[in-house]
Order: structure tokens, then sequence, then C-alpha cells
């Protein structure tokens, strides 16, 4: 079963996608031990000066979750990165 949750018009969130467990919990990986969750904010390794907050969070047909952010500063500015891009520390940080 697929569970999507939109942007447009109302902010649905269906609960199984955000209650699962860590998508990385082995503290040996690079990945953070937490769930992305809408309304989070993270910012590019190196660049700290550009924060981008989830406004959305989804799971593809393969299963594979991905969250939509929005540059804080830009808000016209979105993006869509897969939730394993996001999760790993050597790239993003939650802040």
């Amino acid at each position: 079963m697929t569970n999507y949750l939109t942007s447009i018009g109302k902010a649905d969130v269906a609960p199984d996608t955000l209650e699962r467990p860590a998508l990385y919990a082995d503290e040996r990986t690079s990945a953070a031990p937490y769930r992305i969750q809408v309304g989070q904010r993270f910012h590019r390794v190196g660049l700290t000066a550009v924060v981008f907050r989830v406004i959305s969070v989804y799971r593809d047909a393969q299963g594979l979750e991905h969250a939509t952010l929005m540059d804080e500063g830009r808000r016209l500015d979105k993006k869509t990165l897969s939730a394993s891009v996001l999760l790993d520390r050597t790239q993003y940080r939650l802040i």
C-alpha cells in the first residue's frame, strides 16, 4: 500500500508514514537516527546560510520515502530529496 502526503490544498498526513522507525538506526552508518517530519529544518553541510524546511513527506510506488523541501529564504525554491539523502549526515544536518 502506498501512502502519499500532499502540500496542495490542506496537508494530509498518513499516520503510518511518519510513525515508523528511523530509516537508519545503525549508528555505524553516516545517517542520522531520526525520522523525517513535516516542519523539520535542515541545512546542507558546508552551506549553513541556506535553511530548508520540510513541507511534505511521501512514499513512492517502490516504497521509498521522499521529502519536499522549501528554501526558507526563497520560498518559491522547492526541491524533493530521497529520505536516504536527507538523512545522510555527510550531506544534510537537522537544525
